[in-house]
């Protein structure tokens, strides 16, 4: 079991796919990229040629009939998701797949379920959670029985208006709240998760910085409950890269791209607690490595990524984008 490694198979090859394989190839330990699958074979034989991997197919179908397969990353657009997840549970494979998992807590409940009655692992790959830094800070939370009182985050790019661009596409569920706003509504809920706090409904304010766009191009999600939250995104603007998590006697600094967490400070009753854990390639590899370890395991969820947060961050993106005249933004397509 020591030496067993997980055989990966992707499905959607597109820029996210390339960086998740260059991890996978050289930073995982215990998985192996063993088939790639595109609708188009000469793409997916591409790919398979820079990334020496041993099958290409050219239908998703193929990649879910290919026995060898133990777990496939789904890197397709979001509207695609609940297609795909459902093709290869129900042959009988592993899923990890790309935030968010679903646009609706419908095909997320639907899609678990089948996971479970499968006895199949379904994760949603949230990658910022499993970095060896998050999980430090976790667990200092956890040790010196911290409570939290606020925390402010943000995920936010300068994008020129780009009707063309996925994430303006209203077609292929494009917008701020899907597109990064999953980013930092997942730290929020984790660390309330975390402290046993309840999460409140927030308050939602929408921006629209082009006349003619039909998606969200920045929001600001305001929880008032027990922990207090300011959680932002933009398609539009450069936010804030840092988040700041708040208590009593306490400030929590992540620093730099706060998603990718790497270096925090935690200023804890008067002493300042420095956590830094570089990463060891792009950042995928530690996803990655803990969903092959669940399986060669046999565990069929995860502490790491947990279901409940994933199903509560795409139930309040989905209510909140539903409440403010983008319902046109959570279908699914299959």
């Amino acid at each position: 079991m020591m030496n067993k490694k997980v055989r990966w198979g992707i499905a959607g090859l597109g820029e996210i796919a390339h960086r998740f394989v260059k991890d996978l190839t050289q930073h995982v330990p215990n998985g192996e990229l063993y088939a790639v699958a595109a609708r188009n074979q000469l793409r997916a034989d591409a790919f398979a040629n820079e990334f020496k991997c041993q099958r290409s197919y050219g239908s998703y179908q193929a990649l879910a009939q290919d026995s060898n397969v133990d777990v496939v990353y789904i890197a397709t657009l979001h509207p695609f998701h609940r297609s795909m997840v459902e093709l290869f549970l129900k042959h009988g494979k592993h899923v990890l797949v790309e935030k968010p998992a679903f646009t609706n807590v419908d095909d997320w409940d639907a899609m678990s379920s089948l996971a479970n009655e499968k006895g199949l692992l379904l994760v949603e790959a949230m990658k910022s959670v499993a970095f060896p830094a998050y999980q430090s800070l976790r667990q200092f939370i956890l040790d010196n029985q911290i409570k939290i009182n606020s925390v402010e985050a943000a995920f936010g790019n300068w994008h020129d208006f780009d009707s063309q661009l996925r994430i303006f596409n209203p077609d292929l569920c494009g917008g701020a709240t899907l597109d990064v706003g999953v980013y930092a509504l997942w730290l929020y809920v984790d660390l309330c998760h975390l402290m046993q706090r309840p999460v409140c409904k927030p308050s939602v304010k929408y921006i629209t910085d082009n006349a003619h766009s039909e998606v969200d191009e920045t929001v600001e999600f305001m929880f008032d409950g027990e922990v207090k939250g300011r959680i932002g995104a933009s398609i539009t603007r450069d936010l804030k890269r840092e988040a700041i998590i708040k208590g009593s006697e306490l400030e929590i600094v992540i620093h730099d791209k706060w998603w990718n967490p790497q270096n925090i400070d935690l200023f804890y009753q008067g002493k300042n607690h420095r956590i830094t854990s570089p990463a060891r390639g792009g950042g995928f590899e530690y996803e990655i490595e803990h969903v092959s370890s669940l399986i060669l395991n046999h565990e069929y969820q995860s502490d790491v990524i947990p279901a409940e947060t994933s199903r509560k961050v795409i139930a309040m993106m989905e209510s909140s984008l539903v409440e403010n005249g983008f319902a046109h933004l959570v279908h699914s397509i299959g």
